[in-house]
């Protein structure tokens, strides 16, 4: 098939009238209605039913419409990017992050967008995962990188990155330490800190739940700075996702059960047209390994 030929068939999808089509796409109807019908030929059926006035989609038509919307969106974007990288186009990509995504993970995403682009503007923004959603869907950012734990509303699209457990987070000195695993139930009765909003914090504790292991929540906090930082204080244990850096003091210690490991998610809201940047930046998080940035990010 033909991006002319997609470019097409979108334009009647739109309108539901050939004609109005054609002059959209500034081409003569035959020229169009020809373009479609190869494009019928090339998926194998009927992608409109023209009776009379009446232009309607077929099942098929239904079916394919996302997702050619998608590779014309994909191809346009493509060429937005080798034009804009060719000119050396200053660009601006805003990015928004889980505050449980270590920074440290997508250090060498940004080290190989700022190369392969000629300059470009970054805004990078740390938030729970519900403001994440909310502001991207307010266009406050170009991409988003967040966690699975919660399913995204329809208007956005998503490509998983890589996949991660959940550590034990400890002070050096403390006991469970000196294990090269622990068990669930080692943690019954343990003072633990509580982080607020964080979704993936919320599967552990239902995760005790479900087991019946009573842990105790006594303390809560937002991020996970501040989650260590009361940890290597002696206020209780933490739980964060292995690939966190850890700050001087803390030691992290696996799980013996299996703990639902979460997958991390690059992001956008579906329809809007890509920057350079945003192009860019998409293209390389999903050709990344992530397999060894994540083993690779210092703890």
């Amino acid at each position: 098939m033909e991006m002319h030929q997609i470019r097409y068939f979108l334009a009647v999808a739109r309108s539901l009238n050939f004609t109005r089509a054609a002059e959209q796409c500034h081409v003569a109807q035959p020229s169009l209605t020809r373009a479609i019908q190869k494009l019928e030929d090339e998926l194998g059926g009927l992608l409109l039913h023209r009776e009379r006035q009446n232009t309607h989609l077929t099942e098929l038509g239904r079916l394919m419409l996302p997702h050619l919307e998608r590779t014309y969106v994909a191809a346009q974007a493509a060429k937005e990017l080798a034009r804009g990288v060719s000119k050396g186009d200053m660009a601006h990509l805003r990015l928004g992050i889980l505050e449980t995504v270590s920074a440290a993970v997508l250090a060498g995403l940004l080290e190989s967008l700022n190369t392969c682009l000629n300059g470009f503007d970054l805004t990078l923004v740390r938030l729970p995962h519900r403001d994440l959603v909310a502001r991207a869907l307010e266009g406050d950012f170009d991409l988003v990188f967040l966690s699975d734990a919660v399913e995204l509303p329809e208007r956005m699209r998503s490509w998983s990155l890589f996949r991660e457990g959940s550590r034990l987070v400890a002070p050096q000195s403390h006991p469970l330490t000196r294990k090269t695993s622990i068990a669930l139930d080692d943690l019954v009765g343990a003072e633990m800190i509580d982080q607020i909003s964080c979704v993936d914090h919320e599967r552990f504790k239902f995760v005790c739940a479900c087991k019946d292991v009573a842990v105790r929540f006594r303390h809560h906090v937002q991020g996970t700075d501040e989650l260590q930082r009361l940890v290597r204080s002696g206020f209780g244990l933490g739980v964060l996702p292995a690939s966190v850096p850890l700050i001087e003091g803390l030691a992290m210690i696996p799980f013996e059960e299996t703990i639902p490991a979460r997958s991390v998610a690059v992001a956008v809201v579906a329809g809007r047209p890509f920057q350079t940047a945003t192009e860019a930046c998409l293209r390389l998080a999903r050709s990344r390994d992530w397999d060894d940035a994540v083993r690779l990010a210092p703890l």
